[in-house]
């Protein structure tokens, strides 16, 4: 049995605030928060790990990651998992879904039948918590990047496939809900447990709220690869803005989205419906250069991704420094700004019971950060895996 006690200068659960707090951990969860002068432990039985210079929050979870290190969830092997798991540990994220892009069936199939796979296995760093399909049932003109050749109409019959060859891993998937056959598609997905996300669509206000009575729950990329809000048809967007159910993702990186812009979300959507996402690719904690996004040639400049025609095509975003922008460009403190990272994904995707807060019976998935928001150390269900070479 492996117990050991960490003593922090703060705590922030989310929903409380504890000075000079201590958390037990016991093997993968957490046993006692609270106090240092509360909780009593026996320190020849727990290990103790001095951390009375750094905060503990909840460990980061990110419901749109494509890569990092120079791998690409496409992949599907245990090498390219465990580089990625790996980077998004020393950015404080413990859990992820794996998010694939829309590419041909056969590569999309093997993507998923691997991810699947290695979901049961397991790994080190971040742990893998379910896939995200993003595509390929979405708008032409709103396709982003997203290979027009592979697009699709909803396919109940494609989706069915997909769901069964991820061995049911599928947590999420992105479709346009203007296209005919959608409505079917999302009630189909939402019988079957899987939540639906609206993005990279030229949708109606009123075909995003039909979409939203039928059951997606979340907006992909917030502003991105959406229709125009226009104050006499305000579109998918204002559908996201004005329905307080949506749960609403945004990088916020500063190229993909205005200051301004993520500021106004947070007004329309207020603290606790939005999402801090990365949309991070393979270029993630690598140099500039040539990199791959699922099929495309993506190029990195200054650590902005563009394919050759200009696009953007994911970015080099991580999620603590997500954080920072968020508290920096709106003027939240951190326990308000870390629900976006933490209990808001976790409730988003259901996974709210055992991840998102520090709670008796939670993982252990924690992160200590600096007085600058930097990753000192993370923690992933009760095992350290990132620890700052820094002082």
């Amino acid at each position: 049995m492996n117990r050991f006690a960490i003593l922090a200068k703060k705590i922030v659960t989310p929903e409380t605030i504890i000075p000079a707090g201590v958390v037990l951990v016991e093997d993968t969860r957490i046993l006692q928060v609270g106090p240092r002068n509360q909780v009593r432990f026996e320190e020849r039985e727990f290990a103790v790990l001095h951390a009375e210079q750094q905060t503990l929050v909840p460990g980061f979870i990110d419901v749109h990651i494509h890569g990092g290190g120079g791998r690409d969830v496409m992949e599907g092997t245990r090498e390219a998992v465990e580089v990625i798991s790996g980077i998004l540990a020393k950015h404080g994220t413990t859990s992820y879904l794996a998010t694939t892009m829309t590419a041909s069936p056969i590569a999309t199939i093997q993507a998923v039948e691997r991810l699947g796979k290695l979901m049961v296995e397991g790994t080190g760093g971040a742990r893998m918590v379910g896939l995200h399909l993003e595509g390929p049932f979405i708008s032409e003109k709103k396709r982003g990047v997203h290979p027009p050749e592979h697009i699709r109409k909803p396919s109940t019959r494609i989706f069915d496939e997909l769901l069964k060859m991820s061995n049911h891993r599928v947590k999420l998937i992105t479709l346009a809900p203007e296209i005919e056959g959608s409505l079917e598609f999302i009630e189909n997905a939402r019988s079957k447990g899987v939540l639906v996300s609206m993005g990279h669509s030229n949708a109606t206000f009123e075909e995003a709220m039909r979409a939203i009575d039928a059951g997606v729950s979340h907006a992909t990329h917030t502003f991105n690869a959406m229709r125009d809000f226009n104050h006499r048809e305000p579109g998918i967007l204002g559908a996201v803005l004005a329905d307080q159910s949506v749960w609403a993702e945004i990088i916020a990186d500063g190229v993909h989205v205005d200051p301004v812009a993520v500021n106004i979300l947070l007004k329309c959507k207020g603290v606790k419906k939005i999402l801090l996402i990365t949309d991070a690719i393979s270029a993630t904690e690598m140099p500039d250069g040539q990199y791959q996004l699922g099929s495309l040639t993506v190029l990195v400049s200054k650590g902005v991704c563009r394919v050759a025609e200009g696009q953007l095509a994911g970015s080099t975003l991580t999620q603590d420094r997500a954080l920072q922008n968020m508290m920096r460009w709106t003027g939240l403190p951190l326990e308000e700004a870390v629900y976006m990272a933490t209990q808001n994904p976790a409730q988003a995707v259901g996974i709210e019971k055992q991840k998102g807060s520090v709670q008796p019976g939670y993982d252990a998935d924690l992160v200590l950060l600096e007085d600058d928001l930097r990753v000192h150390a993370t923690l992933r269900e009760g095992k350290v895996v990132y620890r700052s070479a820094k002082p």
